[in-house]
């Protein structure tokens, strides 16, 4: 991607360096608290926590491990709906191509977040792995990395899902470094609730 006056160079940092934690309502950044935070609600007790930090090959990991109370059929169903993948997301995202292949899902969206200059274009191909999940990579747009990786398994029984995520996303903002990391682990959290109702509902079809 070519410069442009929005672009900003960052320091290089030690992997692990950009970890984030929310202790007693405090956004903790490297060890200091460095702005409120509304998020200490409770959630769900079926709600994971997400974690935030640094890759080494640059931008923001997020992991996290989720358990479903629907079979994984299902929930593979509603990670390969692409039609309605935007409804899926707490951010403004619209799908502007969708090709289907016999072994992959060319997929171009266009997201709109308040952190972001303008709309970002992305462009992934998606694989389901053997065994299911869904294996999202990046091709081409204005992210320099995007890479989200679903697996899913029964959890204890058919009537549940244990589903493990992880994502590598680094893109162009002129947002500070913590609040990139902070609004990653909100919408993510969101993203998990809106997918846990989706496939709730999908199961009592």
């Amino acid at each position: 991607m070519s410069a442009s006056p929005r672009h900003r160079s960052r320091p290089a940092r030690a992997p692990g360096s950009l970890t984030i934690a929310l202790l007693g309502g405090a956004l903790v950044w490297g060890g200091v608290a460095v702005a409120p935070c509304a998020m200490a609600s409770s959630l769900p007790t079926d709600q994971t926590t997400v974690t935030v930090a640094g890759d080494p090959g640059g931008g923001l990991k997020a992991t996290a491990s989720l358990r479903l109370p629907v079979p994984p059929s299902v929930v593979q169903q509603v990670l390969t709906d692409y039609e309605n993948w935007a409804h899926l997301f707490g951010v403004t995202m619209r799908l502007a191509r969708l090709d289907r292949r016999p072994d992959k899902v060319i997929t171009e969206v266009y997201i709109q977040h308040p952190i972001l200059p303008g709309e970002r274009r992305l462009m992934c191909e998606n694989r389901v792995p053997p065994g299911g999940g869904l294996v999202t990579t990046f091709l081409e747009g204005d992210f320099r990395r995007y890479e989200r990786t679903w697996k899913l398994g029964p959890d204890g029984s058919d009537a549940a899902t244990k589903a493990d995520f992880s994502l590598v996303v680094d893109v162009e903002t002129m947002a500070p470094d913590w609040l990139v990391a902070l609004e990653l682990k909100r919408q993510l959290e969101k993203h998990f609730r809106i997918l846990r109702e989706t496939a709730a509902a999908r199961a009592t079809r």
